[in-house]
């Protein structure tokens, strides 16, 4: 494995570890207690969607007519987090925002 990437799964495993052992998993432990976490956590989804429609409006070209704009990389990036969270395939098979499922779940 690359050193670089090795150093930094390194330096990343403490705060990985403290996401695992999270005191949260513990009180999801129950239905409701899962459906009042739904419930409240339906508002990050839904803010990270439009912190991501920001980037993208504001980092991409989402203007007619269509010219590059800004840098490459950063363009692709932006893209396909998009691609992956507005046009996902749920569990049916069918296309569906990363929010759609979470509401239809909930």
């Amino acid at each position: 494995m690359n050193k670089h990437i090795e150093k930094l799964e390194e330096a990343l495993d403490p705060y990985r570890r403290e996401l695992v052992n999270h005191e949260l998993y513990s009180k999801l432990n129950s239905i409701k207690s899962i459906q009042y976490f739904m419930e409240q956590h339906v508002y990050a989804v839904w803010d990270f969607m439009s912190l991501l429609k920001s980037l993208q409006i504001n980092l991409t070209s989402t203007t007619i007519p269509w010219t590059p704009n800004g840098n490459p990389a950063t363009r692709r990036l932006i893209n396909e987090i998009v691609w992956g969270e507005e046009s996902d395939v749920n569990d049916k098979g069918v296309a569906a925002s990363h929010y759609e499922m979470y509401i239809e779940a909930m």
